[in-house]
């Protein structure tokens, strides 16, 4: 099995060469690394030219591409479309490979034959309370399930503790393999999910599962740490925004509409969502409610993948007059 590792980046130099050089070191190494650019500067780009000649050195193509800064989803269909390898590797930038991550995620495509997509062990934070972890199971967010990793109503589980082999219904951007042959059968990103692509990696994975049941493994011998770097990160207003929108465009998507699952998800959306921002700063919770009139207002919008953001008006401080934003997630 060929390894194709696809990047989306964007600014962000810095982890992307530790994440480089963590690929360096694999025991078993990657025919290529495709790197696909949303930066609004060159610093990626000098990096990667600078790079080359170690890959090259080890038999690695090392790839650089622009991916047009229409998002996370979009840049990995970018590099999914380029990619010469059996096996499809995304790799989030912020990211340090474990030395034998490669070589434990290819012995679970031969350990388990069925198996299409293939995810390794992501640490999680330290600060890890049992209390809050059982508020958040209640509330229908994410929340941690030991050897666990399934799609709920609204919300989703995470394996922590993971002690074994297991069979997962979504696996997560941070980092997930798909053999080629099934990502061909017309599988991609949704692009709908623009600019940071909350929900990109659970939509694909989630699909490709209904077509190919049972299919979905997570490892714990295939480590990764995930730095989870601050840097170009998207603004508060942007991210709350699509903590509401993109969610609610995926459980309309994806999941069954049944009287059930509809409380489920109205539960989750509008009071765990609420209680989740509640211990946050005013404008947090300000930002949460312009949130959730917008999505009242432009409900069926939403629900078909249009995700501008248009706000109630503001008042303008120095004109005296109103005037209305409009958010691009671009």
């Amino acid at each position: 099995m060929e390894f194709s590792i696809v990047v989306p980046t964007r600014n962000r130099d810095e982890d992307l060469g530790e994440l480089l050089h963590s690929i360096l070191g694999q025991t078993i190494l990657p025919i290529e690394v495709i790197v696909v650019d949303d930066s609004d500067n060159y610093r990626t780009k000098v990096l990667i030219e600078l790079m080359r000649k170690n890959f090259s050195n080890k038999g690695i193509a090392l790839k650089y591409m622009r991916g047009g800064e229409k998002g996370l989803a979009h840049a990995r269909n970018v590099g999914a479309s380029q990619m010469t390898g059996t096996i499809y590797c995304g790799i989030d930038d912020d990211v340090i490979l474990h030395k034998d991550y490669i070589e434990k995620i290819l012995e679970v495509y031969k350990e388990y034959p069925d198996a299409v997509g293939v995810q390794g062990n992501t640490n999680f934070s330290k600060d890890f309370s049992v209390l809050k972890n059982a508020v958040n199971k209640v509330l229908f967010q994410p929340y941690f399930e030991k050897d666990s990793c399934r799609v709920r109503a609204a919300g989703m589980t995470l394996p922590r503790p993971l002690t074994r082999v297991i069979k997962s219904q979504w696996l997560s951007g941070t980092n997930s393999s798909y053999k080629r042959e099934v990502l061909k059968e017309d599988f991609k990103w949704d692009e709908n999910l623009r600019g940071y692509s909350l929900c990109e990696d659970m939509d694909i994975s989630y699909r490709i599962l209904e077509r190919h049941p049972h299919s979905l493994y997570t490892t714990p011998h295939a480590r990764l740490f995930h730095k989870d770097s601050p840097v170009a990160r998207i603004g508060t207003e942007k991210l709350i925004y699509m903590s509401v929108a993109y969610p609610t465009y995926f459980f309309f998507k994806n999941i069954k509409q049944t009287p059930l699952n509809m409380m489920i998800f109205v539960w989750s959306m509008f009071f765990g969502r609420f209680l989740a921002v509640l211990g946050k700063n005013r404008r947090s919770i300000l930002f949460l409610i312009r949130a959730y009139l917008n999505l009242f207002k432009n409900f069926d919008e939403i629900k078909n993948g249009n995700f501008v953001y248009k706000p109630l008006p503001r008042r303008n401080s120095e004109s005296g007059g109103a005037h209305t934003s409009v958010m691009r997630l671009s």
